[in-house]
């Protein structure tokens, strides 16, 4: 008797609170079933209304959410037939994933973590109809294992013990295992993120995605792996909250809205939102200025046939140790909703692009890296230059046609990376040599140099004017701890939601006529056969996508000529800093893009037709010495830039040295 008093006191406190708190909802939802199927109820009106019964369903969750879906159903006799899910929201014991030990098995927590990854929707059998194979009758035998399926004892018509499961006609629910782990920010020193499996059921199932940031509400449980016959935790999931959107997704309310429409209005809020990008970091306009253009982002375009044209824009920073590269990246990550921060380092390809990896039914799924985790947000990677060749592979598509493809382990898909890339690199040397170009410089291949559409190169040269103020201004960071803004990042953050939702900025013919003329005035320095190319359709668009960035910034649906004419601008000086050709004086693109420059690919011509001459005379084979000094004198190539060329077109294999001091050309 005293169990049943248990059951029937939440029951009907339960429908007492509906009735007062909840009724106005679940006529609204009633309206929209099946579509909708779930009653959200906020933990803190529970609370209010009843403590003790707030406590018993943190302890006791399974028989309190049992009463809670009962209860709803007493409420109005016209819904005895239909099955709503009551989910509770806003649980007040929120448990870091790193602190959820076997203490909380059976009870009811709430934890925040990352999703890494998840796998693919199956049917659960909820009820289970069972045909008994000597009298041929039927039985319906809810399901409670998520393993193995319950049969009836005996028969009570027959006796008999062998049953059959009628698969057709038993009742189905949908499933779904994900993974997540902690977020790094709650990360101590030299440890590893905690990792725990969820389950979602109903129409929970497909409603997360990989990267996405979310709070879980539910029931911790264990299971008995069949494998290891260890015990394995998982939270049995009642209600999934995202926690952190895209840019696109931030709530914005109708104050916010006005500040940011207000503050569109200020003349200088080009200026403005300048100064309020990195701002603990003095100095590098150009750079705070492309980041900030990065933020708003240009316009995507999707055309009938199915192309897609990138509106993100890509930015690589190669520069100096100590000049606060790993700073601006870091602010980028910490300013977007959505973003991934990695370091070149210890990052692979699969890392970047998926990972396939078995899932707990021994299938194989795919776990998705940095590129995937950061779609419409922002991935920064540190360090890009110390990457391994195979694993910097793997940014190619992703920088290009945001997409990362993989073929592994029997699964073949084409994930979304639709992101913008900023990523920095040191020089080979240590410090920048202007007289090399960026290829020789940062051991990157020109393939995915040509991807990104601003290459900045910052130096460290000393400046007393420049050190001076930069010292103060360091010194002043350190000793208040408060940095000046002209907008609150938080605004800054809600101001640059609103753009990149409502304005979609198209060219106007004005805007069109400045960057056209701009292309082809550019392009005329290329027109003799032997001038190198200064510029390429790939500059070209990211003009345009600079341009529609600059129009988003003023919140206009519109781009001007001033804004054309900004773009132009920015990008004339990372092709003036990286792809000015001293010997010509003129812009040749494949510097910019780290291949060889024109003036370069002359000299190995004539290098190699030196050797080819030499090996008449010589007997085969060119003597080193000769061929530098005729070098000299006949094309004016000094020895330096000589001995470069010829290390070059040896690592390619189009010559080699048989002997010391003598080369041979191979063709």
């Amino acid at each position: 008797m005293e169990g049943v008093n248990k059951v029937e006191s939440p029951l009907m406190k339960f429908e007492e609170f509906f009735s007062l708190k909840y009724k106005d909802d679940l006529f609204k939802i009633l309206e929209s079933y099946p579509e909708d199927r779930s009653l959200n109820v906020d933990y803190v009106d529970l609370e209010i209304f009843d403590p003790e019964l707030a406590d018993l369903l943190v302890e006791k969750p399974e028989d309190i959410i049992s009463a809670s879906e009962k209860a709803i159903k007493n409420i109005d006799p016209s819904m005895k037939g239909i099955d709503l899910n009551i989910r509770f929201e806003q649980l007040s014991n929120n448990i870091p994933l790193k602190l959820l030990l076997s203490k909380y098995i059976g009870k009811f927590v709430s934890v925040d973590g990352i999703v890494r990854k998840t796998d693919e929707i199956r049917p659960r059998i909820e009820i289970g109809t069972f045909e008994c194979r000597a009298c041929m009758r039927t039985y319906d035998v809810e399901q409670t294992s998520t393993n193995s399926t319950t049969e009836p004892t005996i028969c009570p018509e027959c006796g008999g013990r062998s049953f059959r499961l009628l698969q057709e006609e038993s009742k189905y629910i949908d499933t779904q295992t994900a993974r997540i782990q902690e977020p790094l920010e709650n990360l101590s020193g030299g440890t590893e993120p905690k990792q725990i499996l969820i389950r979602l059921e109903d129409d929970l199932v497909d409603t997360i995605n990989p990267g996405d940031t979310v709070r879980v509400t539910g029931t911790l449980k264990t299971f008995r792996e069949e494998r290891t016959n260890k015990f394995k935790n998982y939270i049995y999931v009642n209600h999934i909250e995202q926690m952190q959107q895209e840019f696109e997704e931030l709530d914005l309310s109708e104050d916010d809205v006005e500040k940011i429409k207000e503050l569109s209005q200020d003349e200088h809020i080009y200026e403005k939102i300048l100064k309020s990008t990195a701002p603990s970091i003095r100095g590098y306009r150009e750079v705070k200025e492309a980041i900030a253009l990065q933020l708003f982002g240009g316009t995507v375009k999707e055309f009938e046939d199915k192309t897609r044209l990138r509106g993100d824009i890509h930015i690589l920073i190669v520069g100096d140790p100590g000049i606060g590269k790993s700073q601006i990246l870091k602010y980028v990550s910490k300013l977007a909703p959505r973003s991934i921060y990695t370091s070149g380092k210890g990052t692979t390809g699969a890392g970047l692009t998926a990972a396939a990896v078995r899932d707990e039914l021994g299938g194989w799924s795919l776990e998705a890296g940095a590129l995937v985790l950061g779609d419409k947000g922002n991935v920064c990677v540190d360090e890009l230059d110390k990457m391994r060749p195979e694993d910097r592979s793997a940014l190619h598509e992703a920088l290009e046609q945001q997409t990362v493809s993989i073929a592994k382990a029997g699964i073949m898909a084409t994930l979304n990376s639709r992101c913008s890339v900023l990523a920095a690199a040191n020089p080979k040397f240590g410090r920048f040599d202007r007289f090399k170009t960026v290829g020789e410089q940062i051991d990157l291949p020109s393939p995915i140099l040509s991807r990104f559409d601003l290459i900045f190169v910052i130096e460290d040269k000393p400046n007393e004017d420049n050190d001076r103020k930069l010292a103060q201004h360091i010194l002043n960071t350190h000793r208040s701890a408060e940095i000046p803004y002209d907008i609150e990042p938080e605004l800054l953050r809600k101001y640059i939601s609103y753009a990149r939702t409502n304005c979609h900025p198209v060219l106007t013919d004005e805007a069109n006529k400045v960057i056209e003329e701009f292309y082809v005035r550019t392009r005329s320095s290329g027109v003799e056969e032997n001038s190198p190319v200064p510029i390429t359709a790939r500059q070209l668009e990211a003009l345009i996508r600079l341009a529609e960035s600059c129009a988003k910034i003023r919140l206009q649906d519109k781009v001007s000529a001033a804004d054309a004419k900004k773009a132009v601008d920015l990008q004339m000086k990372c092709l003036s800093a990286i792809g000015f050709d001293e010997e010509t004086g003129t812009i040749d693109v494949d510097k910019f893009e780290g291949r060889s420059s024109k003036t370069d690919r002359d000299k190995m011509q004539r290098i190699i037709e030196a050797i080819q001459e030499m090996e008449e005379e010589y007997n085969g084979q060119a003597p080193v010495d000769v061929l530098l000094d005729e070098l000299k004198e006949k094309y004016e190539i000094n020895e330096e830039k000589s001995t470069q060329i010829i290390n070059q077109l040896r690592s390619k294999g189009i010559i080699h040295e048989p002997r010391n001091g003598y080369l041979k050309y191979l063709g």
